[in-house]
């Protein structure tokens, strides 16, 4: 059995190789040479005059103080377990660079002794819609003040008003919120309550701090296979380039030409990239094992010391048998068990972790560039008669394209998940709904579309209303986008859907019909 302190050793590991860049904004951060004792004197903007360095320039004019920092000792800390630091003050033009870091050290007074350029800053890195990509980040206040308690309060009032839904720890040191954490330390200088002594961390110390704290921020066996799959794109990504070289580029060009459509050529060598970072993230996983048996049961073991899964009640070891082995020849519980062995694992009444996971492991994400296209796997919603209706298009997607003309579009219904045989999980704004694929003629529904001048496809546009995107066909019917199926499952939908409507009627005898149906 791997001990509780070698798991976390593997995360903290996974989690180093991960981070890539750092940056810290303080308006009082200086670099220590030999022999410094702190800051010099006001710094000068270079310009094209030259004069003689006096005896004074090189003389330390101002004592360091609490609210100073030595970047010095940041930026090598860092450096020494592979993090590029970098150092900025507070200018207008600092968030571009904060967007690119993994972790953002900031000071807390910034500008004019003030706190509220900090809080600004904050605001703006973490709900500015130029960083819609809901990064997963760590940020730091790295401060010269005792009071932290009320600077936790500050920034949760600040992220409450952006509705970042942020959550505190006990002694307010931590804040969490949707996709990142932001956590308060002390300068070494400052002299804080018992409690909080911890807190207090010298600049040297601080980087591997901040690397157990994004550590415990990603702990997980998912989040494990994350950053390990992640790792491993941005550690070979000089791989896919060699690969995909610009030696190449006459092959492409003549590739392109040849295809009826030759806009398609950049689509299909996208796919192809994605195969080859596939490829990385495979081996890296498999030579790694993030969530494999040993991580597995330190999860387990983690958890406690019963588990009940629905009505039936195991123990530990019991436990430990069943996520090792599985529900089939673990036999610690009956096959029809699988309904509650999500609320089992997390020790109370989870309602949606199984349709959330159904969900992300069938639909691909589609981000703003390109808007989404309306072809075969797409999920829309539509109001019908007075009821929302939710449809998924069966157009093959090489029909989807090129159009010149108004173009009649199959759906079929999505319906109560009874005895259909093809299932899917829906998001629907914040829920999620598993529901069946009607294949029963009288649900279909064939509505005309017309296509785009420019794109000669059926092109979703932003609602004023909501911001969801929609399709609109020819009698100005709305459909609302819910999602698109990757592909393989959208074409196993199809070939179910093909196999339904091949069936040949014949005339045969009643009696052998119904003795068939008996078996």
């Amino acid at each position: 059995m791997v001990s509780e302190e070698e798991i976390r050793r593997r995360h903290r590991l996974f989690a180093q190789r991960f981070l890539r860049t750092a940056v810290v904004v303080d308006d009082k951060a200086y670099m220590e040479l030999d022999g410094d004792v702190g800051p010099k004197a006001e710094v000068v903007v270079p310009g094209r005059e030259t004069r003689p360095v006096s005896q004074e320039d090189q003389i330390p004019v101002v004592p360091r103080l609490e609210q100073s920092l030595n970047a010095g000792s940041i930026t090598d800390s860092f450096s020494t377990i592979g993090v590029i630091c970098g150092v900025v003050g507070p200018t207008q033009s600092e968030i571009n660079a904060l967007r690119q870091a993994d972790i953002v050290v900031l000071d807390w007074r910034l500008q004019a002794d003030d706190p509220q350029y900090a809080l600004t800053l904050l605001s703006k890195l973490l709900t500015d819609e130029a960083d819609n990509r809901n990064s997963l980040r760590l940020v730091a206040i790295y401060t010269g003040e005792g009071r932290l308690e009320d600077i936790c309060n500050d920034i949760v009032v600040k992220l409450k008003e952006v509705e970042l839904d942020p959550s505190t720890n006990e002694n307010k040191t931590e804040i969490s919120y949707r996709h990142g954490r932001v956590v308060i330390y002390a300068k070494s200088a400052v002299n804080l309550a018992a409690p909080l002594r911890n807190r207090s961390v010298a600049e040297e110390d601080l980087p591997d701090l901040l690397i157990s704290d994004f550590a415990a921020m990603t702990e997980g066996l998912l989040p494990s296979i994350a950053l390990t799959s992640l790792t491993a794109v941005r550690e070979g990504e000089h791989k896919v380039l060699d690969r995909f070289s610009a030696d190449l580029d006459p092959a492409f060009l003549a590739h392109r030409v040849c295809l009826s459509d030759p806009e398609d050529a950049e689509r299909q060598i996208v796919n192809h990239v994605a195969e080859e970072l596939r490829g990385l993230m495979d081996n890296a996983v498999a030579e790694e094992s993030p969530a494999g048996v040993e991580a597995v049961e330190g999860w387990i073991r983690r958890k406690g010391e019963g588990f009940r899964f629905g009505d039936e009640e195991i123990d530990l070891e019991e436990t430990v048998k069943l996520a090792k082995k599985g529900l089939q020849e673990a036999r610690v519980l009956p096959k029809n068990a699988f309904k509650g062995l999500s609320s089992g694992f997390a020790c109370g009444n989870i309602v949606d972790l199984d349709e959330r996971l159904a969900w992300i492991m069938s639909f691909r994400t589609v981000f703003n560039a390109p808007p989404p296209t309306l072809w075969m796997g797409s999920i829309v919603t539509a109001t019908m008669d007075g009821d929302e209706r939710h449809l998924i298009c069966m157009r093959p997607r090489c029909d989807c394209v090129r159009l010149d003309e108004e173009t009649s579009f199959l759906f079929l219904p999505l319906v109560e998940p009874t005895k259909e045989k093809e299932q899917l999980v829906i998001k629907l704004d914040h829920e999620f709904k598993r529901m069946g694929i009607g294949l029963d003629p009288s649900g279909w529904f064939l509505p005309q579309f017309k296509p785009s001048e420019c794109n000669s496809a059926i092109i979703a546009v932003r609602s004023r209303s909501d911001g969801n995107f929609e399709f609109t066909d020819t009698c100005d019917r709305q459909y609302t986008w819910r999602g698109e199926l990757k592909a393989e499952y959208a074409q196993r939908i199809a070939q179910t859907f093909a196999t339904t409507q091949s069936r040949v009627a014949v005339d045969e005898s009643e009696w052998l019909r119904r003795m068939a149906k008996k078996g």
